[in-house]
């Protein structure tokens, strides 16, 4: 992490300084310095090897032909596991060329098998893969759903626990340390995700802000206010105060009106995570237990906050799929100085705003809290490798040939040309994706939380939308289920 940041505050300072000298002459190193032009190569190119790291894989490992079968999960219309051909759209064209390559270099045929399988057909997906797995036949090779199926998958038994494999290695940055670190159970990893999901970075979590807005009412940068450390709850609630205006003169807040803070109830889930807190704990022996945190002081400070924050004058939260688009065009539209969405809201609602924008991560508890923390939304995908995939260490070569193949093509091209450059309207804006993208972190309680009747995010979401306060009173009147549902759910894992 540290080095993540060092990284990102050179990045800044190169930035400036490229800004600063635009205009004047650097008196010391002449332009065409042949000394100065071989040391910066040479610079590239350590960045270069540092950045985009190969992957150590066996030059000769091939598989004469094999067909390589995933069963995928279909749902958002964003491309995730593979393309047709291509098209000139970046993020196309390198998963194009990703699976192209892994299969030359492997000596392979990709296969995919898609099944609806978001969160209304994830059920029906898991128990659909489920059978295929109980029958033995060995039809498919990789396993690949949405998160919350993925992790029910693997709770019912159905995977293969990667830690008993060769080729995957998860000390390689294509595999965030933290999902690794959480998902596992009594030493065991049954599932895995990274930069071998372009989901995985479009549902990350952030708060975008009117630029325009915060110079007509003469506010604070919120970049300056994350690079200082300051970007806090108690900062965006009193920044999102005084704007709001009765614009259609109806005297009810409504989404016709100019709010200072807009959302949507499932934005409200990070601000639990983004202010520092866990559902879970594990002991000595890699067993997740329910975190005292999770019903703690600090806790219910952070619903109390989050709940004077968003029933303020000039700030609202949609609830209900009619109050959906609504909620999300206050933004659009200009009318909303903070709003809490996915990194997929610039793509899919912000292309043609004629406002400018920028974005900057959830805000952390106070200003003692160390680092801020990202979470993802619930439409990534978790790769596994079934319990009767005919050549699990085929498998886990080509998961690792996938994901370090999209770490230095796919994610470049995601991140660098469609975001930061796409869709980030300044350089700061830009800085800011890659500290939300650094600081992803993941919660037990969270990614299983489809084996825990959702209850490690609906408890938090619906005290924040029904206004409830009462935290304490909700914990624990949930705590023994809970807990009984996190023992059946770890003793499953475990194997015991």
């Amino acid at each position: 992490m540290k080095k993540m940041i060092t990284m990102l505050l050179l990045l800044a300072m190169m930035l400036s300084a490229f800004a600063g000298c635009s205009d004047t002459t650097n008196e010391e190193v002449p332009a065409n310095d042949p000394a100065a032009d071989a040391e910066l190569a040479e610079s590239a190119e350590i960045e270069e090897e540092t950045m985009y790291l190969p992957d150590d894989l066996p030059a000769d490992l091939s598989y004469d032909g094999t067909t390589v079968t995933t069963f995928g999960w279909s749902g958002p219309v964003l491309v995730e596991f593979y393309v047709e051909e291509q098209n000139g759209e970046v993020v196309n064209d390198a998963i194009f060329a990703r699976n192209m390559a892994v299969e030359e270099r492997l000596g392979i045929t990709l296969e995919y098998h898609l099944e609806p399988g978001a969160y209304d057909q994830r059920n029906t997906w898991v128990q659909a893969l489920s059978s295929s797995i109980t029958a033995g036949d060995g039809a498919y090779d990789i396993s690949a759903g949405y998160s919350m199926a993925g992790a029910s998958l693997a709770s019912k038994g159905m995977c293969i626990s990667l830690n008993d494999l060769p080729y995957l290695d998860f000390d390689k940055p294509w595999w965030p340390s933290s999902l690794l670190k959480e998902a596992t159970c009594g030493g065991k990893l049954y599932f895995c995700s990274g930069d071998i999901s372009t989901y995985m970075i479009y549902y990350l979590y952030g708060v975008y802000f009117n630029q325009d807005m915060l110079t007509e009412y003469d506010l604070e940068n919120p970049y300056d206010l994350v690079q200082g450390g300051t970007w806090t709850l108690d900062k965006m609630s009193e920044m999102s105060s005084g704007v709001y205006i009765d614009l259609n003169g109806d005297g009810v807040k409504g989404f016709e009106d100019r709010l200072g803070y807009i959302t949507y109830s499932i934005y409200v889930d990070p601000y639990f995570f983004s202010c520092g807190l866990h559902t879970t704990e594990k002991d000595e022996n890699d067993i997740p237990f329910l975190s005292a945190e999770f019903g703690g002081e600090k806790a219910h400070s952070i619903v109390e906050k989050v709940v004077a924050f968003t029933t303020s004058e000039g700030a609202m939260v949609g609830n209900g799929a009619e109050q959906i688009d609504p909620s999300y065009n206050v933004f659009k539209e200009g009318r909303g100085l903070f709003t809490s969405h996915e990194l997929t809201f610039a793509v899919t609602h912000l292309r043609d705003v004629t406002f400018t924008y920028g974005i900057v991560p959830y805000p952390k508890y106070d200003d003692a809290q160390a680092d801020y923390v990202t979470i993802t939304s619930f439409p990534y995908t978790l790769f596994g490798i079934p319990m009767d995939a005919k050549d699990p260490e085929m498998s886990a070569a080509v998961m690792e040939a996938m994901a370090s193949e999209s770490y230095r093509t796919v994610s470049p091209a995601l991140f660098e040309n469609a975001f930061k450059v796409k869709y980030a309207q300044d350089e700061q804006s830009s800085l800011m994706y890659d500290i939300i993208r650094s600081t992803v972190s993941f919660d037990f309680g969270r990614v299983f939380n489809n084996d825990l009747n959702s209850l490690t995010y609906s408890l938090f979401r619906n005290a924040i939308v029904q206004q409830n306060t009462n935290w304490a009173s909700t914990v624990k009147s949930n705590e023994k289920p809970l807990a009984k549902m996190l023992q059946k759910l770890t003793e499953a894992l475990a194997g015991e």
